[in-house]
């Protein structure tokens, strides 16, 4: 599953809004006395019911208690795949978060994540494939999670018709990868209801909602599918069949393109990018080259020398690429013995790399996996796609002292699956530091350098990878020259 989509299906989760200038909450039983205690809503894409969200509230011991459940049927890699969603959530009586507890389960994997204010801090606990990663976040009120956002709009009296049109900026934490994304939430009157939307990453969430805040109907866009959220009555809610997306999604999000010729072995290419901010992303990099709207990308060579592990001691600019995080648990104990069994007693960093990926290549079954990238679930499961592989390799190499980073992007392909065609697909592989240079590695293609049709537009892990999904539906690539081999 590419990695644009996973983090397109995980939003809806944590919104963080700073600095906001609100009045003061008024008291919580009147708006809560308004506030509709449950409702229910299909999800449709074209004719097809392809989900359904399910939320309710209740008053518990002095704290208010949400819960929202969502099921998204989709079509990935011709196969129909189940996404679910939940999210329990506790404030106080002024709608502070104290506590949630966030799941999200595929047939290949269940993510949880567990929040829970503590001091000036929200603790956030990443529970997966057995282990807990943890981090804290400091909170900075008010702190809203998307299932308080309407009662919280109700609350700070923006659903009246007096208050007119309101913008203000906030911030979306997504819960997998807990990562901030600024957003921006507009409200407006529409006729007697009202007109609220939400944009992050170059999408934008469109919803009408009633004075009570009620959500008569959302809209969104998929990767290129329309999804529209409509109410239902709770007797259809439980008698919805869900069909699934009618189009495969990863070939639905794919930026199209002509038959590319000798794409694997291609050591060079220069593309045209129109549709996005260009400087946005870091595209100025290792072998690419921007001039305008033009990248340019050519193929580095091998490393005709390297370094020995013990060459690269203390050297502080190396320190990030060898730090594990909430999905590369570089210092648990099953990674750093899985790496020793792998590199054994060799000392050169370009040997240990080639040992790593020789390892990730063969371990892992190539196949869709819908969950967000986690390093020893892929160890333990053997199975995975590109994000798979490079959190895999990533957190492997970092473990035996090979400076590693990630890199998401797109990559040409023209059949990135059976019944697939030609064009740019979201991918994930690593580039490796072999002691004087950096090299590009695909575990996923066992490509050893990649070839010049990998296009990166973001270097890091989960928090920062989440930048790709600004791409979907926008970018647009056009070829400005035919020499698949020129010289570098």
């Amino acid at each position: 599953m590419n990695i644009a989509l996973k983090y397109l299906l995980a939003f809806g989760g944590l919104i963080f809004a700073f600095g906001i200038s609100f009045g003061s909450i008024r008291a919580t039983e009147d708006f809560l006395n308004e506030f509709p205690k449950e409702s229910y809503h299909v999800l449709e894409s074209g004719k097809q019911n392809v989900g359904k969200t399910s939320f309710n509230w209740k008053n518990e011991a002095g704290q208010y208690v949400f819960e929202e459940v969502s099921i998204l049927k989709i079509n990935l890699f011709q196969k129909q795949q189940s996404l679910e969603t939940k999210l329990m959530l506790k404030t106080n009586k002024q709608l502070q978060v104290q506590s949630f507890d966030y799941y999200m389960i595929s047939s290949d994997s269940t993510l949880q994540v567990v929040g829970t204010r503590v001091g000036d801090n929200l603790r956030l606990e990443k529970i997966q494939a057995g282990s807990k990663q943890l981090k804290n976040i400091l909170i900075q009120e008010p702190m809203i999670l998307s299932s308080i956002l309407r009662p919280y709009l109700l609350a700070k009296g923006l659903l009246k018709k007096s208050v007119g049109e309101q913008s203000f900026n906030a911030v979306l934490i997504e819960p997998s990868a807990l990562a901030s994304v600024p957003m921006t939430i507009k409200i407006k009157p529409k006729g007697n209801n009202f007109f609220v939307e939400t944009t992050y990453l170059s999408h934008s969430l469109q919803s009408e909602v009633t004075v009570n805040g009620s959500l008569l109907m959302e809209s969104a866009d998929l990767a290129g599918m329309p999804l529209i959220a409509k109410p239902v009555s709770k007797k259809d809610f439980m008698k919805l069949k869900l069909e699934g997306t009618s189009e495969d999604l990863v070939e639905k999000s794919k930026v199209a393109f002509g038959k590319l010729d000798d794409a694997r072995s291609r050591k060079s290419l220069s593309v045209r990018m129109d549709g996005i901010p260009v400087h946005r992303f870091q595209l100025n990099r290792h072998r690419q080259t921007l001039d305008g709207n033009i990248l340019t990308i050519k193929t580095e060579s091998l490393p005709e020398k390297t370094l020995p592990l013990q060459g690269i001691v203390g050297r502080k600019d190396l320190e990030s690429y060898l730090a594990g995080d909430i999905s590369i648990p570089v210092f648990d104990q099953r990674i750093q013995q899985k790496a020793r069994e792998i590199v054994g007693e060799e000392s050169d960093l370009w040997k240990r790399a080639l040992k790593i990926h020789s390892f990730v290549y063969n371990h892992l079954e190539k196949d869709a996996y819908v969950s967000l990238p986690d390093a020893l679930e892929a160890l333990q499961t053997g199975k995975g796609d590109c994000n798979e592989h490079s959190v895999l390799y990533t957190a492997l190499a970092r473990a035996a002292g090979i400076p590693t980073r990630m890199v998401v992007g797109l990559v040409y392909s023209d059949h990135f699956y059976n019944g697939g065609s030609p064009g740019f697909y979201y991918h994930a592989w690593v580039e490796v530091f072999t002691g004087y240079n950096w090299v590009s590695i695909d575990p996923t293609w066992n490509q050893i350098p990649s070839d010049a049709t990998h296009i990166a537009f973001v270097e890091g892990s989960a928090d920062q990878q989440i930048q790709i999904a600004a791409l979907m539906g926008k970018i647009k690539l056009s070829l400005v020259n035919m020499k698949p081999n020129q010289p570098i």
